[in-house]
Parts: structure tokens; C-alpha cells; sequence
């Protein structure tokens, strides 16, 4: 709460931007969340086959060789595996085109407080080069942690 204090203090018109951010941010973290609970569950529901399978494998692994039906339980594992695979790309993918969405906030709301502090400094001769740079770190610190607490 103090880093928003002192960059508000500093700044106040950067608070327009991250409001701005913080909607965006949420609107993609309400789009991306009830996605990603559907691909674990489904992940879930795909790694289970793989596990037992394999297991049972292991176990009966001399039946198996007896009756010469290597190339029957290598293509069943070799399924379920790949079932598995896919459900987890899909999560891999969902992660990351959250991330991006993300980033593209992050840098929207920094180039907006940049160019704000700018028109101030421009306009008003009492928004420093120091204050400038001590609005900017603190406000990618704010959007990185934000960012962080919303993945």
C-alpha cells in the first residue's frame, strides 16, 4: 500500500491508468480462469488412465510377455499418453496467452504513466527527471506484483 501511496503522491494521474490496468487485468484473469479449471479437471481426468495403465503394465508384465502382446500394450500406453500430452499443451498454450494478455497491460499502463509524467514535466516544470524514474520503478513493481497476485 505505501509503493501506490508514494507513486499517487508523486503522481496522481497515474491512478487513471491502473484502474484501467486492474479492469483488464481481472477481465482477462475471469476469461482465463474458468478455462483453466476445465483443462485441469480435464488433465485430471486424462493423467488417471496413463498412471494406471502403466501400472498395471508393470504388474502383469509377464502375462503380457507370455501371450506376446508388447505391441497391443505399447499402443494403448502410447494412446493414453498422448491423450495426456495433449491436455497438457493445451494448458502450457492457456498459461501463456494469459501471460501475453498480461504483459500487454503492463506495458499499456507503463507507456501511458510514462507519457503522462512526461506531459506533466512538460507542462507544469515541477515534475523532475528523479520523479520521472522514481514513478516508473515503482509502477512496474506495482504491475508486476498485481500481475503476480492475479496469476
Amino acid at each position: 500500500m505505501g509503493v501506490i501511496g508514494l507513486v499517487s503522491w508523486l503522481n496522481p494521474w497515474s491512478l487513471i491508468p491502473a484502474t484501467i490496468a486492474v479492469i483488464g487485468m481481472i477481465y482477462i484473469r475471469n476469461r482465463f480462469a474458468s478455462c483453466l479449471r476445465d483443462l485441469k479437471r480435464l488433465e485430471g481426468t486424462t493423467r488417471s488412465p496413463y498412471y494406471s495403465y502403466l501400472t498395471s503394465t508393470i504388474h502383469g508384465l509377464k502375462v503380457i510377455r507370455s501371450y506376446h502382446a508388447e505391441n497391443i500394450c505399447c499402443k494403448e500406453f502410447l494412446h493414453n499418453l498422448n491423450d495426456n500430452t495433449r491436455v497438457n499443451y493445451l494448458l502450457v498454450t492457456t498459461n501463456r496467452w494469459a501471460a501475453i494478455r498480461f504483459d500487454w497491460v503492463c506495458m499499456s499502463f507503463i507507456i501511458i504513466v510514462t507519457s503522462l509524467a512526461l506531459v506533466l514535466h512538460i507542462t507544469q516544470q515541477q515534475f523532475s527527471a528523479a520523479d520521472i524514474a522514481l514513478t516508473l520503478i515503482y509502477s512496474l513493481n506495482i504491475v508486476g506484483l498485481f500481475q503476480w497476485t492475479v496469476r
